[in-house]
């Protein structure tokens, strides 16, 4: 267990002793494809972080459209809770579900932040998670409302490229704000580009 936390990137500044502190804290939880870890209705009192895998994090619009939020992966790890628990709405509208088969590691968000405020490590690395998630919501804002469908699939494919190479293109697409068919015309017309740079 020790070095499948040492492993994670963004444990890489936390001590040996603050490794072992979370670990003694852990629950390991391994997610099948399309196994669901919240559903709605449902409440989720426990932080967590992805190991290894690919998650995705979505609710049902009016029109019962799925809409994706987030699409963590193992690349991008950070601390994680449910998306309600970063504001005062409580109704559990959101599903956290595997894209693929996913390792993750919970932790009680009581015990976690108590441990948190005795072991600076950890406080510093549980506060970089908050401002990770900002920082995610603050780019994607952004790009939605001031780049186009294709820019922002291009930004997607270098900045995430285990994402793309594992996600449902369905996923892709509704995440970045565009239709299937734009994703797949996209992907031709980027393809053919790098196909006539390697003549």
């Amino acid at each position: 267990m020790f070095k499948i936390f040492r492993n994670i990137v963004f444990f890489q500044e936390l001590s040996d002793e603050e490794i072992n502190i979370l670990i003694s804290i852990s629950t390991p939880r391994l997610l099948l494809k399309k196994e669901k870890l919240l559903e709605p209705g449902q409440s989720l009192n426990d932080l967590f972080i992805l190991s290894s895998g690919l998650l995705r994090f979505y609710f049902d619009d009016e029109d019962g459209v799925e809409s994706n939020l987030f699409l963590p992966s193992e690349k991008e790890a950070t601390i994680m809770e449910s998306p309600e628990s970063y504001s005062d709405n409580h109704e559990r509208q959101y599903t956290i579900e595997a894209v693929i088969e996913s390792q993750i590691f919970l932790f009680n968000k009581a015990e976690f932040e108590e441990i948190a405020f005795q072991h600076r490590g950890i406080y510093n690395m549980y506060l970089k998670s908050f401002k990770q998630i900002i920082g995610i919501l603050k780019l994607r804002t952004e790009q939605f409302c001031s780049t186009s469908p294709h820019s922002r699939y291009e930004e997607f494919l270098e900045a995430r490229p285990f994402t793309s190479q594992n996600a449902n293109r369905k996923y892709i697409a509704n995440f970045l704000g565009i239709t299937p068919n734009s994703l797949s015309r996209m992907t031709a017309r980027i393809h053919k580009k790098r196909n006539e740079r390697k003549k």
